[in-house]
């Protein structure tokens, strides 16, 4: 009687060959992350295999139910887990990307305004001249530290393998969350109620505001603010707002304008969704804007005077770890400087 070898059913089956069969014979590619795939279906370039694999799987002797119930509810099927993560938190900063970043030396960013000027006079010949007195002053802007502490386990970074970088991972997230973190400030910080953060524009913008009451915005009324801004030496370039007060400006545009325009791309190199020009000031759309109910506003920037002061842009560092784990931080020191504030403006209490 002849001997009989039996091997193991991965010697006799390959999953790789069963994978391709399943998809009527296609080539099969791999991503960066090892994970199998082909475009089978695309109506865009005209690739249709959904008969090749409908004839493919009329051959199969096993259906989605062989084996009974698995954890995933069916014994023989395995989960496929899509390594591009769905983002859901993301959140534009238009703001952080347009300000100019100036390097600064020391734990305060100081600088010398000009406030007023003695003038020039009008004299006869010979006449005795007074001096004209300019007036300087000093202004000080304290630097604040903003950081992102990471810690990716040993068995997370062996257990996905294969799957997705963990270590990447979590470092993507927290640099975007550094960002995030910057635009909120811009608009919204208050050192007055949190002493580690700066003050953003709508606690620095106090000279020229207008309180509408639960009211909406005009025209003549978002043209006065222009006024306004010039007659205090200002020239507003850029506004900015909520979704819902963006919706409502460019409606009052639309009635006068058959297209409202967007400039960003050519202005600024790049596009910011959305965005619209009035009377040369472009209207941007902020996420961290304020958006409850008389609570919207409308913040009108002259850009000469806004920029971050960076003492140390954002940088990445080691951290010790007795744990079997590995430890990073994100740490970014600046401050949010507004030299000039009463040249820009803003509308608040908007309904």
């Amino acid at each position: 009687m002849a001997n009989i070898t039996l091997g193991r059913p991965s010697d006799f089956v390959s999953a790789e060959k069963s994978f391709s069969d399943s998809f009527g014979d296609m080539a099969v590619y791999e991503d960066v992350n090892k994970g199998q795939s082909h475009e089978y279906y695309n109506p865009f370039t005209g690739i249709n295999k959904k008969d090749n694999i409908s004839s493919s799987l009329q051959k199969a002797s096993i259906d989605t139910q062989t084996g009974g119930p698995g954890t995933a509810g069916t014994a023989l099927v395995p989960v496929y887990v899509d390594p591009k993560f769905v983002d859901r938190t993301v959140r534009e900063t238009p703001l952080r990307n347009v300000l100019p970043r100036r390097a600064v030396k020391g734990l305060t960013y100081d600088y010398v305004p000009l406030t007023s000027k003695g003038g020039a006079v009008w004299a006869a010949e010979n006449a005795a001249i007074a001096d004209q007195v300019d007036v300087y002053d000093r202004a000080s802007v304290g630097i604040k530290f903003l950081y992102a502490k990471g810690r990716v386990s040993g068995p997370s970074i062996a257990a996905m393998r294969g799957f997705v970088d963990p270590t990447q991972l979590d470092l993507s997230v927290k640099t975007v969350s550094i960002m995030e973190a910057e635009e909120d400030m811009i608009i919204n910080g208050d050192a007055a109620t949190n002493p580690e953060e700066p003050s953003g524009l709508i606690v620095s913008i106090t000279t020229n505001t207008t309180d509408l009451s639960g009211g909406l915005p005009t025209l003549a009324g978002i043209r006065a603010e222009f006024a306004t801004s010039f007659n205090n030496n200002g020239n507003v370039n850029m506004a900015v707002t909520d979704a819902t007060t963006h919706n409502y400006v460019k409606g009052l545009l639309l009635d006068i304008q058959r297209q409202v325009t967007n400039p960003s791309e050519a202005v600024l190199g790049f596009g910011i969704p959305d965005a619209f020009e009035f009377d040369g000031v472009m209207f941007i759309r902020d996420r961290f804007m304020p958006t409850g109910a008389s609570s919207k506003r409308i913040l009108f920037l002259d850009t000469r005077y806004t920029f971050m002061a960076v003492l140390q842009d954002l940088t990445y560092e080691e951290k010790a770890s007795e744990n079997d784990s590995s430890v990073y931080m994100l740490k970014l020191y600046e401050a949010f400087v507004l030299t000039h504030e009463a040249a820009c403006t803003q509308i608040y209490g908007i309904a």
